[in-house]
């Protein structure tokens, strides 16, 4: 699926339903149409029109990862790059880690996340809409992994201590609702850890920016407000080096201070509109994603070389997490 197969629904803002918006792009990173919209009330971004339910549950169960990724199971150098991520993760939500904590990961994808926590002896499900990458886990790593979509696969009677979503929640139609839907299967001490894309970032240049399967594209003052709206409160929240991308750790709270800062939509705009790619020609960013693009095959093959010679899935991850301690349980 691409930007121009779908019908889809012209939508006000996704996070304040204000009415009033602008667009800021015409199309996706590929070049094919794509309209993305910043509402000038609160700020946040989103493609619009916006795929229907039905288009987006048919696309993530079956054309996602073809799309994104161009397979449909994990090559051994994704499992590598999501295994690296795993471990940047884990260190991000260790210190939220009581004994004993029950852990899922929406949006698990080829399971090394899920696999990790498992590993080091905490109670872990994934929960990912694709079939290919969800049967590759499970057959793979023995994990527990559900195949479906967040909102069809939670139970409210079901508590969880930690529920994480690594760049999932820019792919999910209602963020407000969706949180809010988390935020009743947290156990009363649980915490939601969410990365999310900056739309404030220059990691990436500014062609890169939108693509379908982003239906939003969040501001740190935005991922806040969806979060307040939802019923949780920021406990954390950070940059990560050098993709800038956004990560916050969150609570349940009551009584929320909902405003919003009229002042984010004005500076979101004004960045769009001045990151161009002309501007960005004449920094070294555009050389330093160059070169990293080209050193990334070669530095990948390395180290697939280092940690196993069969390229077996399991026996990658077992080698890039041997010096992960199990956790405590007392």
């Amino acid at each position: 699926m691409t930007a121009t197969k779908f019908f889809g629904l012209h939508i006000d803002c996704p996070l304040c339903a204000g009415s009033d918006s602008v667009r800021v792009g015409d199309k996706d990173r590929h070049g094919e149409p794509l309209v993305t919209d910043l509402c000038r009330t609160c700020g946040h971004v989103f493609i619009n029109p916006q795929p229907t339910e039905d288009e987006l549950g048919r696309f993530y169960a079956n054309d996602y990862r073809a799309s994104y990724k161009g397979v449909l199971t994990p090559k051994p150098k994704h499992i590598y790059r999501a295994g690296l991520r795993a471990l940047e993760r884990y260190r991000r939500t260790h210190p939220f880690l009581k004994p004993h904590a029950r852990i899922l990961d929406v949006g698990s994808g080829g399971g090394e996340f899920t696999y990790l926590m498992t590993k080091v002896g905490y109670t872990a499900r994934g929960l990912e809409p694709n079939r290919g990458y969800a049967e590759f886990a499970k057959s793979e790593y023995a994990i527990d992994i559900q195949v479906g979509s967040v909102l069809d696969n939670l139970d409210e009677d079901d508590k969880w201590d930690v529920i994480t979503l690594h760049h999932v929640l820019e792919h999910l139609a209602d963020p407000v609702s969706s949180l809010r839907r988390l935020s009743s299967s947290l156990s009363d001490e649980g915490v939601l850890v969410i990365e999310v894309p900056n739309v404030e970032a220059r990691y990436h240049g500014p062609r890169q920016r939108f693509h379908f399967a982003h239906l939003h594209t969040f501001s740190s003052e935005g991922l806040s407000y969806a979060a307040r709206r939802a019923g949780l409160s920021v406990h954390d929240l950070s940059l990560q080096p050098q993709t800038r991308h956004i990560n916050v750790v969150l609570s349940k709270a009551s009584n929320q201070d909902v405003n919003i800062d009229s002042s984010v939509a004005a500076r979101i705009e004004k960045h769009l509109r001045t990151d161009t790619p002309t501007r960005d020609f004449f920094t070294t960013r555009p050389y330093t994603r160059l070169w990293a693009n080209m050193t990334r095959p070669l530095r990948e093959y390395l180290a697939l070389r280092k940690f196993t010679a069969s390229r077996n899935p399991k026996a990658i991850l077992d080698q890039m997490y041997v010096d992960v301690a199990p956790s405590s349980q007392s």
